[in-house]
């Protein structure tokens, strides 16, 4: 894990406040760990590791089980705060849990921030299959249908700099890996009000998006449907859940000058 934020700014970074971003994050990509196996992750020695693991736990930030530390549930409260504070939150809920209901699949939300994707709130239908997202999940952009729904709105300034931050990754041999084709898709999807993930995230899973625009025109995030290849092709995968996401957007948007 980088010792340096990945973020740049005009600001100064405070090492120690740095330091106990890292442990946090190891935390939570370890499920929980001791202060060895921190020091030894972070190239830190124990007795800074210890001493920040102090900290955190004296301000409830983590909890110590025996040996090991986790991150706490306070991060829950922070994160419905945060969640509360995106003022389209309640309408899009509303509308996915309807998408996901009728349609009988996941339904999802996403918004923007820092270049990544973060899933606001997730739905499953009756016939809903298992997927990885969860509420508060990061995704990169451009391999996600909710993604590229996202980056057609942003301008081509925006885009380069996410992809300078991120790069293009590829998740399966489908996944986008280039800046031409992903500017090529961007095109198409402004063109059709619509994204596609045609099994570039999982193997046999695809998914339809729309952006959602706010009241003062710009993006303010997407919503989609997913589900498995079985069930998601033909005139279904290209024209009706196009139309029935892009109606859910609609909708968001709409409501979204009431608020």
């Amino acid at each position: 894990m980088s010792k340096l934020p990945t973020e740049t700014d005009s600001g100064r970074h405070v090492q120690a406040v740095q330091i106990s971003c890292d442990i946090l994050e190891a935390l939570r990509e370890l499920d929980g760990a001791g202060v060895s196996e921190l020091a030894e992750k972070l190239d830190r020695s124990k007795a800074t590791i210890h001493n920040h693991l102090s900290t955190l736990a004296a301000n409830e930030f983590v909890v110590r089980n025996g040996d090991l530390y986790e991150v706490s549930l306070r991060f829950v409260d922070i994160g419905e705060y945060a969640k509360g504070q995106i003022d389209i939150y309640e309408v899009a809920k509303e509308e996915v849990d309807r998408l996901a209901e009728e349609t009988g699949e996941v339904a999802q939300f996403m918004i923007e921030e820092h270049g990544r994707g973060v899933y606001l709130h997730k739905a499953r239908g009756e016939n809903a299959i298992q997927t990885a997202s969860y509420t508060g999940n990061r995704k990169l952009l451009h391999y996600t249908a909710l993604g590229k729904s996202i980056l057609s709105q942003l301008s081509t300034e925006r885009i380069n700099a996410i992809i300078d931050r991120h790069g293009l990754p590829q998740r399966t041999s489908k996944t986008i890996a280039s800046r031409e084709e992903l500017f090529d898709e961007l095109e198409t999807i402004r063109q059709k009000g619509v994204a596609f993930d045609d099994e570039e995230v999982l193997q046999g899973l695809r998914c339809v998006a729309a952006p959602i625009k706010h009241p003062n025109g710009d993006v303010c995030g997407a919503i989609s449907i997913s589900g498995p290849t079985s069930r998601f092709k033909g005139d279904r995968f290209h024209k009706e859940l196009p139309e029935v996401v892009e109606g859910a957007a609609n909708v968001i948007e709409v409501n979204a000058t009431q608020v």
